[in-house]
């Protein structure tokens, strides 16, 4: 993210740099933007062709989705750690 405008008390990422956060071609982004797919809150000043989006709101946006594993990492460790694969062999 290297393109950022300051404003007050805000950062801005233009497209690029929301396409780059999401993994995602500049393409992509904007078959979304018209497709109405779910993305961050965004600013598009009316007779605009770019947008803004506010640095906090994208954050917030992001942080709805983050998973968290219900799993302890030693119940991890007993689950996966010691697991081995069978084998079956085939008389060969």
């Amino acid at each position: 993210m290297t393109t950022k405008h300051l404003h007050g008390d805000g950062t801005y990422y233009t497209d690029n740099d929301i396409a780059q956060l999401l993994g995602i071609s500049i393409g992509r982004l904007r078959n979304k933007l018209t497709a109405g797919s779910p993305l961050p809150p965004r600013i598009q000043p009316p007779g605009c062709r770019n947008r803004l989006w506010l640095r906090e709101a994208v954050h917030a946006w992001l942080e709805q989705f983050m998973v968290t594993s219900s799993v302890t990492d030693h119940q991890a460790q007993k689950l996966f750690g010691r697991r081995q694969r069978a084998r079956h062999s085939r008389g060969q």
